[in-house]
């Protein structure tokens, strides 16, 4: 029986996959003992990633789109074909530290209550990493979300009275602790919810998918938990966010209308509209104010402007950021042409 099922959502980024499968391999050499298959769906890639999929030390099983669905499109190909007990959705950005399978099994096997569990993600440099969030709402945007959290836990405490703190109790005794949600780069769920909740939802395209299921799964009456012994590497923004920013943050804004709408109502989620708006129309003038010292702000100045300007043209369709990431890969490999002719010049 394959005790785990490692799905990997990947696009367009060769030299990230690679280091993601590297990490897998590592962690079988560590754990010979611990049963896990590799699922890599491709989002119509047209760099090596399936070639560096297929050259892995690791029986991989690959699924290779003609187009870019979606990161949730994606990850449900790969559920569908699962043969494992519990399941990782795993960023093809992030490397997960040697132990963090077995360790992730051995406790959705020991703590049945436990829905999901997040691993503590740091950043390359050693530097950690928000590896935890509340579900949005209006609360997160008015106050620090660390505020929110707190609250929200304290509040959750008080009306489970003394059920809920048996609960704590057994999962501080496992070395874990319960959250609202936890960030979706590695993220291990137990298989058999998946049968029950359904699939990630795929109006999703590339945000917030894995904080819609932390919702479905804690309203099921399981536990989101957040794990610090279980450890990844994960490179921020390195697959979207360095190459079509501002489409980037746009479909973050229509991923968390989506969610506001589903989960907090309409109202909710226009009054966050109109609140990130406002707020980021403030943010840009102090950033086109300290512009002149920063070429980073000056960076930074343009993409809020083109949010904003987006928010004032009523939110339209466009940009598209599966359309926007292709352009870019197709500029990144005729920039690489074009160098390497140069240097054949010379």
């Amino acid at each position: 029986m394959i005790d785990l099922s490692v799905v990997v959502a990947s696009y367009e980024n060769e030299a990230l996959l690679a280091r993601c499968l590297a990490a897998l391999e590592r962690a079988r050499a560590a754990h010979p003992s611990l049963a896990f298959e590799v699922v890599v769906v491709d989002n119509g890639s047209r760099d090596a990633s399936v070639e560096v999929a297929r050259g892995s030390a690791l029986p991989v099983r690959i699924v290779a789109l003609a187009r870019n669905r979606g990161f949730a499109a994606a990850v449900n190909l790969g559920l569908r074909i699962r043969r494992g007990r519990h399941v990782l959705l795993l960023n093809s950005d992030a490397e997960i530290e040697p132990d963090a399978l077995v360790r992730a099994v051995a406790l959705l096997d020991e703590e049945p209550a436990i829905g999901v569990v997040g691993a503590a993600l740091r950043h390359p440099d050693g530097r950690p990493q928000r590896s935890v969030h509340a579900l949005p709402g209006l609360a997160t945007e008015i106050w620090p979300e660390a505020w929110v959290r707190a609250a929200r836990a304290l509040r959750g405490r008080r009306a489970r009275g003394a059920e809920a703190g048996g609960s704590a109790r057994a999962f501080a005794a496992a070395g874990v602790r319960e959250v609202e949600a936890v960030r979706g780069a590695v993220f291990f769920v137990r298989g058999r919810l998946f049968d029950v909740l359904g699939e990630l939802d795929e109006g999703y395209f590339f945000f917030l998918e894995e904080t819609d299921l932390c919702g479905r799964v804690r309203a099921a009456g399981h536990a989101v938990v957040f794990a610090p012994g279980i450890c990844a590497l994960h490179r921020l923004g390195a697959i979207s966010k360095a190459r079509a920013p501002l489409a980037t943050r746009i479909e973050y804004e229509r991923a968390l209308d989506r969610f506001l709408t589903i989960w907090r109502g309409p109202r909710t989620a226009r009054r966050v509209r109109g609140l990130r708006a406002v707020r980021g129309l403030f943010g840009l003038i102090l950033l086109f104010l300290a512009a002149p010292f920063s070429a980073r702000l000056r960076r930074r100045g343009w993409e809020r402007a083109g949010l904003l300007l987006w928010h004032l043209r009523g939110r339209p369709d466009r940009p598209v950021l599966a359309r926007e990431l292709a352009r870019e890969a197709e500029r990144a490999r005729e920039g690489a042409g074009e160098r390497g002719q140069r240097r054949d010049r010379a």
